[in-house]
């Protein structure tokens, strides 16, 4: 039988404050880290350090491989990595077989950086691992990719999510994509300062007003490096069309997808034209244009592969479904309890938050930009300081202009956040953003680094994979597709025009901007079929194209209720009394209006009209009939029964006055007032 006074055995939770690992949470925190705050706060700071040790022990301890791959592109320093962690316990998921692990030979250079890696995961908070390593990445990987490739490669792994077209490239490692590209050469670039380049790089942003073309202009360079291995690049290579060739199979071997090599392509072609345009068409003109023709013909295949590509990919979604925008925002929907909690502490308590739950909250402000106002990474990326303390309050909504973005240079991102919205970005903008400036970065998300985020898209994801859910498709992207499906049937130049669109939509509208504009789409882009503005599933949803039958069921029941009044104007007693009888609670008709309508029927129709002939044909007296005289009396009407003097024997209309007492009666009752009726009495004289 166990003793009663063993002693328990306790759980290592880790402080939140000071990430140690205290004999008691309580009484640390009453004696150090909370000192002199109330037990009701010390009691809440206890339940979130012992929930961030059970959830970091349920999903951060078991690491994807795949994930590795991704932050980690270097092999040599992504095995030392997966060697670290199973030695200190974490779980590898589909980790490669122990034979390549032991083969991995470390390369110069980056023993100092793995070691700095491990040291950084070993003394992280177990709250969250993902952005600690993901930190620690990069400096494992500085020694193998250049610096400068990090910011400029992005067609081979692109930071925007209109990019990405479907899930298997989102899951394929563009770590592999690089090392075969700079084991090829294909990253080595010309001097920026050629003269060519140069020029070429004026002609864009001058002439043909391309304001983002630094990635135009490194292609170009890259394709002139691969012809001409060293010197200044010139228009040798016209001539090289083997090697031509060989360097686009080099872009397919490297693993680029078609769409990728044939924007490589169209670069090649644009630069030159701009060659072709600035030499006198003689001999070196021939040769730019053969080249170019040349360019076409091989594009042609490309093209193909490209475009069934595509093909295959709308098939997919078609078989699959496309997600809506319900489903892209479950990210936010799982991790809002956790934001506000963060939110709580910071801004209303007044406590001080860890690097890691700061970052997780720029995650989330970031999040809310791409998937709930549609916008793209390259507008998160460009928002700047300026631009934040310049809102405006309209409506009931703070508008915010972005103007440097990787869209279209004449469009300005526009977003309309709400009060809440507004609340939880001023948060990140006094309590987070001033810890991480460095230097005169203007931007207003900033990276741990201090500097401008590299990619949105890569934020959005690293958020999914925090809170344990598959990205799959939720990307900026596919929330705009779902989007622009859902409005699609009065889908309109202002929901361009708000969502930033570069077609001729949002061109035009963006001539003629308008605030009140702006925030009313806003508002109606959160009130899709599907959401309420509380972010709540309804239990009943309106058509979307209501508006447009409900014109057409208004002419309707105007034709219904007229066609019961065909030979005599009503009263309007008795179209509310029909309109009563109908049920029409809304989108019915006004009983002066009906009245304003109505017509008396022509002549030809009153007696061509079957009902009013039957009437006559079957009409029976009692006692009366029918009966047809000779000569030319004609028909006449006789008695078939006894009558007595002055007996009523039928009324029919005529044009008899009313008698006073008739009259008091008419006018005292409710109903319409009925015609004269001429009275036929029996004279026995």
């Amino acid at each position: 039988m166990p003793q009663q006074n063993a002693k328990k055995h306790r759980n290592a939770i880790y402080c939140l404050m000071c990430s140690k690992i205290p004999i008691s949470i309580k009484g640390h925190l009453e004696d150090r880290c909370m000192k002199g705050c109330s037990a009701v706060e010390i009691a809440a700071q206890v339940d979130i350090a012992k929930e961030s040790t059970r959830v970091w022990t349920a999903t951060q301890r078991v690491w994807e491989y795949k994930t590795l791959v991704k932050l980690l592109p270097d092999h040599v320093s992504r095995m030392a990595m997966v060697k670290y962690l199973i030695q200190n316990g974490y779980l590898i998921l589909n980790k490669p077989f122990d034979e390549d692990m032991d083969c991995a030979r470390e390369a110069p250079g980056t023993s100092d950086s793995v070691t700095a890696t491990t040291s950084a995961v070993a003394t992280s908070a177990p709250t969250d691992d993902s952005a600690t390593l993901a930190t620690s990445a990069v400096a494992c990987t500085a020694s193998s990719s250049p610096p400068e490739e990090e910011e400029t490669d992005s067609s081979e792994t692109p930071s925007s999510d209109e990019k990405t077209r479907d899930s298997s490239r989102r899951s394929r490692s563009m770590g592999t994509v690089r090392e075969a590209m700079q084991a090829g050469g294909m990253y080595d670039k010309c001097p920026p300062e050629s003269k060519l380049l140069v020029g070429f790089k004026k002609h864009l942003i001058g002439a043909l007003q391309v304001q983002n073309c630094q990635q135009e202009v490194d292609n170009v360079s890259r394709f002139l490096r691969y012809m001409q291995p060293e010197g200044e690049p010139n228009l040798e290579f016209l001539t090289k069309t083997t090697e031509t060739m060989d360097y686009m199979s080099a872009l397919e071997n490297s693993g680029l997808s078609a769409a990728t090599i044939l924007n490589y392509m169209k670069n090649i072609i644009r630069f030159l034209q701009y060659v072709k345009g600035s030499v006198d068409m003689n001999e070196d003109g021939n040769k730019i244009q053969k080249y170019i023709d040349y360019l076409k013909t091989m594009r042609k295949p490309v093209a193909r592969k490209h475009s069934g590509n595509v093909c295959s990919t709308r098939s997919d979604r078609i078989v699959d479904g496309m997600p809506t925008v319900h489903d892209c925002n479950l990210v936010l929907r799982s991790g809002k309890k956790r934001f506000l909690d963060i939110y709580n502490r910071m801004a209303i308590s007044k406590i001080v938050v860890s690097p890691t739950e700061k970052t997780w909250y720029r995650y989330y402000c970031e999040a809310v930009m791409m998937l709930r106002h549609f916008q793209r990474p390259g507008a998160v990326e460009g928002m700047t300081v300026r631009e934040w303390v310049n809102r405006k309050l309209t409506d009931g909504r703070y508008l915010i202009g972005i103007k440097n973005h990787k869209t279209g240079a004449t469009h300005v991102a526009t977003i309309a956040l709400t009060l809440e919205e507004e609340a939880w970005y001023q948060g990140y903008y006094e309590f987070i953003r001033p810890e991480f400036v460095r230097g005169e970065c203007d931007c207003f998300f900033l990276s741990a680094r201090g500097t401008k985020i590299t990619s949105g898209s890569s934020d959005l994801l690293r958020l999914h994979e925090s809170c344990g859910i598959d990205h799959g498709s939720c990307t900026s992207g596919q929330v705009r597709r779902a989007a622009d499906t859902l409005v699609a049937t009065s889908f309109t130049e202002t929901h361009a025009a708000y969502m930033c669109r570069s077609d001729l939509m949002a061109d035009t509208r963006y001539r003629r901007p308008v605030p009140s504009t702006m925030v009313a789409t806003a508002v109606l882009l959160d009130a899709l079929p599907g959401f309420t503005p509380e972010r709540r599933l309804p239990t009943q949803t309106d058509s979307p194209g209501s508006c447009m039958w409900r014109k057409g069921q208004y002419a309707d029941r105007q034709e219904h209720l007229l066609s019961h009044f065909t030979y005599r104007k009503p009263s309007g007693r008795k179209i509310e009394r029909l309109i009563s009888k109908e049920g029409w609670t809304s989108n019915c008709p006004k009983a002066q209006d009906i009245l304003d309508m109505w017509t008396p029927a022509l002549k030809y129709v009153i007696e061509s009209d079957k009902k009013i002939l039957n009437s006559c044909s079957r009409q029976k007296w009692k006692g009366l009939a029918i009966k047809s005289f000779d000569g030319q009396k004609g028909e006449g009407v006789v008695a078939t029964t006894h009558f007595t003097e002055g007996a009523v024997t039928m009324d029919h209309p005529g044009d008899m006055p009313w008698s006073p007492e008739e009259e008091l009666m008419s006018e005292s009752s409710d109903e319409e007032p009925k015609e004269p009726l001429q009275r036929t009495n029996v004279d026995l004289k």
